[in-house]
């Protein structure tokens, strides 16, 4: 969710490229797309449209601050409204993979304001669904490369794009998703579509990622749209007055700023 997708306009077509791409391997071209550039802060709002099988919605707004705080990212969602959700907050920290490949678990907390309680999200609560939504609370953040093992299947099109087609296999078969097909643009490495598939190998979920720009400089998703099929519902994140390398405060990201709503 917080690294964006740029949109190319040409396909590779020369011999030497096509040579290029066959030289990396489905984990080399995801280390890639992992070490994408980000910028130092970020801040925007998001209207998140949850649509369910019937084709009844519920629009929600959120608020986003991010800050890299030397090899740990910390971040921030402040729900706005509706009145049921107005207060809830998530705060997130997402540590860097070390040189060697390990990568620490990212520390997260739930603020629920009826209830004045702040509720540690960890192990299998990871995979449940953040907040109604069809995004899980692991899609929330980056992925360690280490908890899967990668193979490049081929190449296609997205949306007329040229894309790698890789399969990601966790190595933990008991996982919600044990098996991801992503597909990562060949001009700058980011996530163009997924797919996701549950323990038994049917398709769960549909990722799709569109309306990219730049903004401050860097390349923005201002659109997400994952859909659930097998539930037949789905959930459209877009984002709004988007912002890059703010001053913001450190102190907001922080468990007891979290438990006095200083995010409004």
């Amino acid at each position: 969710m917080k690294k964006g997708i740029m949109f190319c306009a040409l396909a590779v077509l020369s011999i030497g490229a096509s040579c290029f791409a066959q030289s990396l391997t489905g984990y080399e071209i995801m280390k890639k797309a992992d070490e994408v550039p980000t910028a130092q802060t970020s801040s925007y709002t998001a209207t998140m449209t949850l649509t369910d099988k019937n084709g009844k919605t519920r629009i929600r707004e959120v608020k986003e601050l991010s800050k890299e705080f030397g090899d740990t990212t910390k971040t921030i969602i402040i729900f706005t409204t509706p009145k049921d959700v107005a207060g809830v907050g998530y705060l997130m920290f997402e540590h860097k993979e070390k040189p060697d490949g390990s990568k620490k678990d990212s520390d997260n907390w739930l603020y629920m304001p009826a209830l004045k309680k702040v509720r540690r999200i960890s192990g299998s609560d990871s995979e449940g669904d953040f907040m109604g939504t069809d995004f899980t609370y692991e899609d929330m953040g980056d992925r360690a490369l280490s908890k899967d093992t990668f193979t490049l299947l081929g190449e296609e099109d997205v949306d007329g794009v040229s894309c790698y087609k890789v399969e990601a296999v966790a190595k933990d078969s008991a996982e919600k998703n044990p098996r991801r097909i992503l597909w990562i643009r060949k001009d700058n490495f980011l996530l163009a579509k997924g797919e996701y598939y549950d323990r038994q190998g049917a398709l769960s979920r549909k990722l799709f990622c569109s309306d990219i720009e730049k903004i401050d400089g860097w390349w923005t998703t201002q659109k997400m749209l994952m859909q659930n099929v097998q539930k037949k519902h789905s959930t459209l994140i877009e984002m709004k007055n988007v912002s890059y390398n703010l001053n913001i405060d450190d102190s907001l990201f922080t468990v007891n700023a979290l438990e006095k709503e200083r995010i409004k």
